[in-house]
């Protein structure tokens, strides 16, 4: 029933809400020795796996198509080093980030809920 935006749109939410927390993760550790900091990568991979051709099946004795979803991974930094205690968080970069994901959240939820009164108006019948 729903077309393709609504399932872009919650893995977008879902991985900034989950950079949310390393974020945090990392505001909290920021004093802890030998803390590397975390981070996700998830938009290369989505970016990836846009671009690939997909296979149309015709016959159900085809073999089923792959797993499409793109799954976010958490990596962590450990090439850096700040303090002598080898922590490597920089709290004014995580906080800058978080005000960026934050924004990015907003911009998500918005986008989402004109998706959702769209079909409001259409199942309703109202404009």
């Amino acid at each position: 029933m729903f077309n393709s935006n609504f399932v872009t749109l919650k893995a977008a939410m879902d991985v900034a809400l989950a950079r949310q927390e390393i974020h945090s993760q990392n505001i909290a550790n920021a004093e802890t020795p030998n803390y590397k900091r975390k981070y996700i990568e998830f938009e290369e991979y989505f970016r990836e796996s846009t671009m690939k051709l997909t296979l149309k099946r015709t016959s159900e004795r085809h073999l089923p198509l792959a797993n499409k979803k793109v799954v976010p991974k958490i990596k962590v930094q450990k090439d850096t080093t700040l303090t002598n205690d080898k922590n490597n968080v920089d709290v004014d970069i995580e906080m800058v980030e978080m005000v960026k994901n934050a924004l990015k959240y907003q911009t998500l939820s918005r986008l989402m809920t004109s998706n959702i009164d769209r079909y409001n108006a259409v199942v309703r019948g109202v404009r």
